[in-house]
Formats: structure tokens, C-alpha cells, sequence
């Protein structure tokens, strides 16, 4: 497994987004972990780069609702 971490900036993040958020992040292939950092507006997520592309997480934060900054 080879992993990756995206630190993905996200506007008007709140701590009440990140349960779907966490849930929309989960749901894409090989996501290994989801945190999130309010002060700096951001979700770090560490994932498997053969299961799945930068590109899937943010498609996940846009299908969850939110946009990507």
C-alpha cells in the first residue's frame, strides 16, 4: 500500500460538516484516515494512491455539499 496525504482547504468548514463529511471521505476507496483543522479551514485525509486519486476526495467534498477553496 502506498500512501498519500491531502490537505484539502474547505470554506466555511464548522465543526458541525465534519461528520458528513468524515462519512463522504470514508466512502471513497482506500481513505485511511480523515482529520479536520478548523483554525486553518482544512481536512487532512491519508489515503492509498492505487485505490484512488486527489481528484476523488474532491469530488467527495463537492458531492457532500461543500466547496473546495
Amino acid at each position: 500500500m502506498k500512501t498519500s496525504t491531502a490537505i484539502i482547504s474547505i470554506q466555511d468548514l464548522t465543526s458541525e460538516a465534519f461528520p458528513t463529511l468524515r462519512q463522504a471521505f470514508q466512502a471513497v476507496p482506500g481513505v485511511q484516515s480523515v482529520d479536520f483543522s478548523l483554525k486553518r479551514s482544512v481536512a487532512v485525509v491519508e489515503f492509498d494512491i492505487q485505490q484512488s486519486k486527489l481528484d476523488d476526495l474532491l469530488r467527495a467534498v463537492l458531492k457532500a455539499g461543500y466547496k473546495v477553496i
